[in-house]
């Protein structure tokens, strides 16, 4: 295949066509090497981590993507008139579009990656299926076809059977059929979603293999013939057909198979002339046996943990690749060392069905340490957009050994503090505990079909935290209040040595002795346990001392002025049996509190048993204004003080979660 590409010396400038963790990630090597950067962003995004990190930054104006990252003129000109000669795309968007990668061409601009010609190719499976066979690839039979016409060639395979889009990619457009009667609406279901997604609704249908590996092999080819692989990636934990986990090496694959797929991988980049950073994707039965599947022409989310494993930088050799200079080393140069595992933090619900939970995060902390990479498209609190992939962040660790990998996973996941939007980390967490996850005992099938013995498994991995450690660190934080200046303790002198308290954490009513608190320091008894040390509170995480041993806390507050709590990857409920607002907290017995109109929330998420009284009813302290059912426990909700109903909130028989208030009341 000819080679399109127009080698340069050096890149002076280039222009990254993308967004988020990828952006960053591209960023930074560039930096590295000495190359300024243009970063690109959309509405809303100027003060993206992107954008801040570029030497430059361009809005892309217009509202939808066909406006913004998809229009390759917007782009081109914008690195014309900024004076990149180069373009990285990343992954996504346009990385696999070969007329972005022609016009850049045609432009005098340096693609970062390979030729137009090749994206073209790989970028259509049935073409892609056809270099595999020249090349010797070994391929799944399948056969392609149109509506209605399936049935012949189906009759010539085995049941399941996978209907695929032609133009696929990333998960999308594919069903699997189990029975004959399954096949025409597949079919033509997969066919409409192919048109939807890739504007082409041609498909093909082939055989399923039950309890496949998705295994991946790196390669990289330059322009003067040298053509490596960089191993393998294990890709098999996935939902809805996209990965959440992948590591290196597969624990499943031995030296000869790896040295089979590494072989078959390089066979066919020399096959179709292919220049820059590539994947090869196979399936691998039970047996051994590995089946390609696809090429993706573009830099994978996953390649930090073969960037862990060789020491390669891919980014910097993309770069250098584009710029026309050799590899810099060859296959006997490589060696795989160690292992590396990565999840992906996604902004989702994994206990309904995986669903994006997008929003504005109200904390993020991310863990660090030795043998800890993240790749984030954040670096403080900010929002997870709805109209691009909810992927916040990526986790990878380093180890030794699989085992030693893992354990870091476990401690590195442990140590973020997202909230105001759902994630993935206690899912994670609970995952990477799994027995089949530490055998490497698991197919694509697996994740999504033990997905809810795994929601489940997190109770038990959260109830071998301390809890206490939590319940001390939301209580000093429950005891401050923002001024205009700083943060300061509400009238230390009120909590003299003695002074008892109530609150709930976790749905049980929890009794505290507070003995002392100072700006540095604290003596509680929390439930008979006494907890003792020193603090600090800072950007939202509020680190514990006590026992010689310190930990991290991580306490924001939701628009109602509520506590977050997450410790050690999990959240955690805490509230005080108090009237609350932002401002104002009154404790109950309290004497001194301050007068005023404000909320009654519910300590705990339950149902409404009950609202006893209506709105213009005076009450007084310590009457039952409410009674909320709670882990098969009703919960009475106390007047702090006399007073009188406002307005009712709530119905009985309500389902509540503890954010919203019951009533508003006037003491």
């Amino acid at each position: 295949m000819k080679d399109n590409t127009a080698p340069h010396t050096t890149f002076r400038k280039i222009l990254i066509a993308n967004r988020g963790e990828i952006a960053a990630r591209i960023i930074r090597t560039a930096h590295k090497m000495g190359i300024a950067t243009v970063a690109v962003y959309a509405a809303g995004e100027r003060d993206a981590l992107h954008a801040r990190m570029a030497s430059e930054a361009y809005e892309l104006e217009g509202s939808s993507l066909a406006d913004t990252y998809l229009n390759a003129n917007k782009i081109i000109d914008l690195a014309k008139k900024t004076g990149a000669t180069a373009i990285h795309p990343g992954y996504g968007f346009m990385s696999e579009n070969e007329q972005f990668a022609a016009a850049c061409e045609k432009a005098g601009i340096t693609f970062i990656g390979p030729g137009s010609e090749a994206i073209a190719l790989m970028g259509n499976k049935k073409r892609a299926r056809e270099a595999a066979i020249e090349a010797g690839l070994p391929v799944i039979k399948a056969y392609t076809g149109t509506i209605g016409g399936f049935e012949p060639a189906a009759s010539e395979l085995s049941y399941p059977l996978l209907v695929k889009a032609a133009a696929g990619g990333g998960g999308k457009g594919m069903r699997i059929v189990r029975t004959p009667g399954e096949l025409g609406e597949a079919v033509a279901a997969t066919s409409r979603e192919a048109e939807a997604y890739f504007g082409d609704g041609a498909v093909y249908i082939e055989q399923y293999i039950e309890s496949p590996r998705h295994i991946e092999v790196q390669v990289m080819a330059d322009h003067h013939g040298n053509t490596v692989h960089l191993f393998e990636r294990e890709c098999s934990i996935q939902r809805r057909y996209q990965k959440i986990v992948e590591e290196a090496p597969s624990p499943s694959v031995t030296p000869a198979m790896r040295q089979k797929m590494g072989e078959a991988a390089v066979a066919l980049a020399k096959s179709i002339g292919y220049r820059n950073a590539g994947t090869i994707e196979f399936l691998a039965d039970p047996q051994g046996n590995f089946y390609f599947l696809e090429m993706n022409t573009r830099i994978q989310v996953e390649h930090p943990v073969t960037e862990m494993i060789t020491g390669i930088d891919i980014v910097e050799e993309q770069i250098h690749i584009a710029a026309g200079h050799p590899l810099r080393f060859k296959q006997e140069d490589l060696q795989i060392v160690g292992h590396a595992i990565e999840c992906r933090i996604y902004s989702e619900d994994p206990a309904a069905g995986f669903i994006p939970s997008p929003g504005r995060m109200s904390c993020y902390h991310e863990p660090a340490g030795e043998g800890i990479r993240v790749d984030s498209a954040f670096d403080t609190e900010g929002e997870v957009s709805d109209r691009y992939d909810p992927m916040i962040s990526k986790l990878t660790t380093f180890g030794n050994t699989r085992e030693e990998a893992r354990q870091r996973m476990v401690q590195a996941l442990a140590g973020y503090g997202i909230q105001g939007v759902r994630n993935n980390i206690s899912f994670l967490l609970s995952l990477m505990h799994n027995n089949d996850f530490t055998g490497g005992s698991f197919s694509t099938a697996w994740c999504e079909k033990n997905a809810p013995p795994i929601v489940e498994a997190e109770k038990s991995i959260k109830s071998a935290n301390d809890w206490h450690i939590p319940a001390a660190a939301a209580l000093l934080a429950s005891l401050k209040r923002k001024t205009g200046r700083n943060l300061v303790w509400d009238s230390l002198d009120y909590w003299r040595a003695g002074k008892t308290m109530r609150f709930c954490f976790e749905g049980e009513v929890v009794t505290t002795m507070i003995s002392h608190l100072s700006d540095t320091g604290f003596d509680f008894t929390i439930d008979r346990r006494v907890m003792k040390g020193r603090y600090r509170y800072e950007n939202k995480k509020l680190t514990i001392t006590t026992n010689n041993e310190s930990h991290n806390v991580f306490i924001s507050e939701n628009d109602e002025g509520l506590p977050r709590v997450t410790y050690g990857g999990f959240r955690y409920f805490f509230r005080r049996f108090d009237f609350l607002k932002k401002k104002d907290v009154i404790t109950p017995g309290q004497d001194d509190f301050a007068s005023g109109t404000g909320a009654v929330y519910s300590p705990m998420p339950g149902r409404i048993i009950s609202i006893n009284r209506q709105a213009g009813e005076n009450f007084r302290k310590g009457d039952v204004l409410a009674i909320v059912e709670s882990m098969k426990m009703e919960n009475s909700i106390l007047a702090p003080a006399d007073g009188t109903v406002e307005s009712i909130n709530a119905e009985e028989g309500e389902l509540i979660d503890g954010t919203s208030p019951l009533l508003v009341i006037t003491v």
